[in-house]
């Protein structure tokens, strides 16, 4: 049996029926937001992993007692909330974008100043959630004019983040509804919104040896900025000039990127371990002496902040092997810009 939704019946008609449940709530911004308010009310450890990405440690409460609101409006000059999660004394406001589409300061700055919503928590946060980078001028503009009273933090995430969490997670209670329901998820996102930003599963690029030096004490990634959309969640170098250990062997998630000039003064993305911090750190200061050696310390740079590499394979995996399997187009020389592949094309050449 198939359902669909609109379709005329005529045979040149070419809808196709619904993939999933959350399908008939809506394909729009707001259809995206009750999605996942309905997961993060169900499963108290999902609600705390995305607390924890919007920059806030989850307590206990997370556990016992919280409440997820959906497109709250309590004062109509503040605006719509499109999610709001409270726990004991934390309150994380979330603005969601789908598409292109970014809040502005404004928008950001109005949640946060909501001086009565905020004043019976401790700890409060207003985040940015979309599918594009958030423009750092706009992130400047909100940090540097958060009010001291009450005192509210500011954080933006991107959707291939709360992704990566779900597809990572197990529901707790291990029942078939619970996996449903996330499997559903997946489908329903995957199959109504244009996710092609998030295709780049794996951003592969030539690594020398001194950019390997990086990536495997610095954990990180250092290129020229690239003027794109596409947000790989995984990066894996292909080492030059090593020889026998020249190709594809290691991969690590991408936990962060910044575009920068090492020359001034910015802050590192939150770490989420003291190991990451503690690489990141010793990363940007062999970065940072390169930099005044070679001459670029003032030149804008992409920094991709990396979790721990992981080696997969034994035998490096080479960009003829990649050719033969049919995944490139024969130019062995260097790896494009912008190359990637899904995980299911490394594994069919692994």
């Amino acid at each position: 049996m198939r359902l669909y939704i609109g379709k005329n019946h005529d045979e040149r008609d070419a809808s196709l029926p619904v993939q999933s449940i959350f399908r008939l709530v809506g394909r729009d911004e707001d259809a995206l937001t009750y999605a996942l308010g309905l997961l993060l009310a169900r499963d108290p450890a999902l609600c705390a992993e995305l607390v924890r990405l919007c920059g806030v440690k989850p307590t206990r409460s997370f556990k016992n007692d919280y409440a997820v609101h959906l497109q709250e409006v309590t004062d109509r000059s503040f605006g719509r909330r499109d999610v709001v999660i409270e726990a004991g004394k934390v309150r994380i406001v979330i603005e969601a974008k789908i598409g292109k589409a970014e809040p502005t300061a404004k928008q950001l700055l109005k949640y946060a100043k909501d001086a009565a919503k905020w004043k019976n928590f401790t700890t409060g946060m207003v985040v940015s959630l979309t599918q594009v980078k958030l423009q750092p001028a706009v992130q400047e503009e909100v940090v540097s004019k958060l009010p001291h009273k009450p005192k509210v933090g500011f954080k933006p995430i991107q959707w291939h983040e709360v992704i990566d969490i779900v597809l990572r997670h197990e529901p707790p209670d291990g029942s078939q509804i619970s996996q449903y329901l996330f499997d559903e998820f997946v489908n329903y996102i995957r199959g109504n919104y244009d996710m092609r930003y998030y295709d780049a599963e794996i951003m592969i690029r030539d690594v020398n040896t001194i950019n390997a030096k990086f990536f495997e004490e610095g954990w990180m990634y250092v290129t020229v900025p690239v003027n794109t959309m596409r947000a790989p969640l995984y990066f894996a170098p292909h080492f030059t000039g090593q020889g026998s250990n020249s190709g594809i062997s290691m991969i690590a998630r991408v936990a962060g990127v910044r575009t920068v000039k090492l020359a001034e003064t910015w802050d590192t993305i939150d770490p989420d371990t003291k190991e990451q911090r503690k690489r990141w750190f010793q990363g940007l200061e062999m970065l940072r002496r390169h930099s005044e050696e070679v001459g670029f310390a003032d030149e804008p740079i992409q920094l991709f902040f990396l979790d721990e590499p992981i080696k997969f394979r034994s035998t490096p995996l080479t960009k003829k092997a990649l050719h033969e399997a049919g995944i490139t187009n024969g130019n062995l020389g260097m790896i494009p810009k912008g190359f990637s592949l899904r995980f299911d094309e490394l594994m069919r050449v692994s």
